[in-house]
């Protein structure tokens, strides 16, 4: 619930900023929110409380609400109008493709384990999410406008 509650208030604000401001700014505050969610369970535990949990969880909710429209914006303003709907094609198809092969890899590296194991086990793939969010500042600083030079 804490992840759905933050992409969903965060996703239309996204879309507004991205609208006044460009994609920069959105990207960087998903990039900052799911990175510090996934560090907060880097180090999960049997005795890590529930509040922390569900706080890391909405930190992550609010990364995912930040990225999706500046991710849209930056894959179809990139092309000409008459291949906008190909782009924001792709780009919805690759989100889905990257959560269903998050969902496997998450799956995979907790499979096999016992209850004792199954925190320590994930704290690879909370790595991963934490790294997904410093990808993001890397495809903020790809989405900033080149600085325009004056050759007058």
């Amino acid at each position: 619930m804490p992840m759905a509650l933050g992409a969903t208030v965060c996703a239309p604000w996204s879309g507004s900023l991205v609208g006044r401001l460009g994609p920069r700014r959105p990207l960087v505050l998903a990039g900052g929110f799911t990175t510090a969610g996934g560090l907060c369970l880097t180090n999960l535990g049997q005795d890590t409380s529930v509040p922390l949990i569900l706080f890391a969880y909405l930190l992550i909710g609010i990364g995912f609400g930040f990225a999706n429209a500046p991710l849209t914006n930056t894959a179809v303003s990139g092309l000409p109008p008459s291949r906008a709907g190909v782009a924001g094609a792709i780009t919805s198809t690759a989100r889905q493709v990257g959560a269903a092969v998050g969902i496997a890899v998450a799956g995979g590296l907790v499979a096999g384990t016992g209850t004792s194991d199954f925190a320590a086990a994930s704290h690879p793939g909370w790595l991963l999410v934490a790294g997904c969010g410093v990808f993001l500042f890397v495809v903020a600083r790809a989405s900033q406008p080149a600085k325009q030079t004056n050759t007058a």
